[in-house]
């Protein structure tokens, strides 16, 4: 039987790694693209390991300095204690696959503008990849000036790449009306919430009824939950109070008779527990979509349509940065500029009476009268809808 050649070696992209289990602990070490410079690497670390015990670590003359690797590793030691877990995790997925196999080994202070183009340009992703995977890599290089390792910074010459922020397609609001008819009941309240209030997924998720006040009809966004982890939301202007439209106020209202009493958060999956983002996306969103005839989309399409929603009916465009959490209203001139028209109010008026309320009401208009509908009870301290608003789009679509 052949000896494999390849024994101890993994492949993951273009990358070859040393994996071997030693004293009951893997040892994993990026070795090289080449894979015979990978295996010749391998050899000499299993010499290290049979006469060592471990793998050595490498002997740096004072000439050569430290090696980029090793500024690395005591940098995002340091990092680790200032950031979230699953920026950690992006930052460490960054530097393994792509950056330390090739620059790991060289001393820091050799490393210049052409050796960063030469890894950039290897690299097969897209711009947005690209411009997330030299973060952490501009991080380092930063830290080393700081630290006094080099004198000059070589990522200050490198540019980020350009990243094409691809369309939008928001859904208008007879494509939300029939969206909503084809949604799983118990997801209905979810969506509505979505698409008329402007938060993010991970928002809705860590959403819990402590900070849902009807009487103040606001939604205080002050978590995100993030591969299973809550925290701080996104950036300081994340942190908001969001108006409570009268269609989000009855879906609130009706998703408390399912987890209110039961679960600290507000929406939940079939299993009771928090919602997530890959499985909503594909077991809820695309189905629905599906089911009522509309195009694919992103499931983030439903913030991009608070947005159009109400730039469109005439709402301030400061009122909607507010709502979506923007750093800046240059973030929404620049994403929704063709769909600001006449500045008007600043509380959701606007949209209710041009946009929400003439649908409602031309399709009423096609149903035989029935007679008028109910009105929300109001309940103490609570701040009822408008008497002109439909009683609950789960009712009524």
């Amino acid at each position: 039987m052949a000896k494999n050649k390849n024994h101890h070696l993994l492949k993951r992209g273009d990358t070859w790694y040393f994996r071997k289990k030693v004293r009951g602990k893997w040892i994993k070490k990026g070795l090289s693209t080449s894979v015979t410079e990978a295996r010749r690497l391998r050899d000499e670390y299993l010499k290290e390991i049979v006469v060592y015990g471990d793998i050595q670590k490498p002997q740096v003359s004072q000439d050569e300095g430290l090696l980029f690797g090793e500024v690395a590793k005591e940098w995002i030691e340091i990092k680790a204690r200032e950031i979230k877990s699953s920026t950690l995790r992006d930052y460490r997925s960054s530097m393994n696959y792509h950056i330390l196999p090739r620059l790991g080994n060289l001393p820091i202070k050799d490393i210049g503008y052409l050796e960063i183009k030469r890894l950039t340009a290897t690299l097969s992703c897209s711009g947005k990849r690209l411009k997330n995977v030299m973060v952490p890599m501009r991080e380092v290089f930063k830290f080393a000036q700081l630290a006094g390792f080099i004198d000059k910074n070589p990522m200050s010459l490198v540019a980020n790449p350009k990243v094409e922020k691809p369309d939008i397609h928001p859904l208008s609001m007879e494509e939300i009306r029939l969206f909503l008819e084809n949604v799983s009941p118990k997801h209905r309240n979810f969506f509505t919430t979505a698409f008329f209030t402007g938060m993010r997924f991970g928002e809705m998720a860590a959403l819990k009824w402590k900070h849902v006040d009807f009487k103040r009809g606001i939604i205080k966004v002050r978590e995100t939950r993030v591969r299973g982890e809550e925290g701080r939301p996104k950036t300081k202007k994340s942190v908001r109070d969001l108006t409570m439209l009268p269609p989000v106020i009855e879906a609130m209202r009706d998703q408390r008779k399912y987890t209110m009493g039961k679960s600290q958060y507000v929406f939940l999956n079939q299993y009771h527990r928090p919602l997530l983002p890959d499985s909503t996306n594909q077991h809820v969103w695309k189905p629905a979509l599906k089911k009522a005839g509309l195009e694919k989309r992103r499931l983030y399409e439903t913030r991009h349509t608070f947005a159009t929603l109400m730039l469109d009916a005439g709402e301030l465009p400061g009122w909607v940065q507010q709502m979506m959490g923007h750093e800046t209203l240059q973030m929404i001139h620049d994403r929704y500029y063709l769909y600001i028209k006449n500045y008007r109010r600043d509380d959701g008026s606007a949209f209710m009476e041009n946009v929400y309320n003439v649908s409602k009401s031309l399709e009423l208009n096609d149903v035989d009268e029935k007679g008028a509908p109910n009105v929300p009870q109001m309940e103490n301290g609570e701040s009822a809808a408008p008497t002109n608003s439909p009683k609950s789009l789960s009712n009524n679509l």
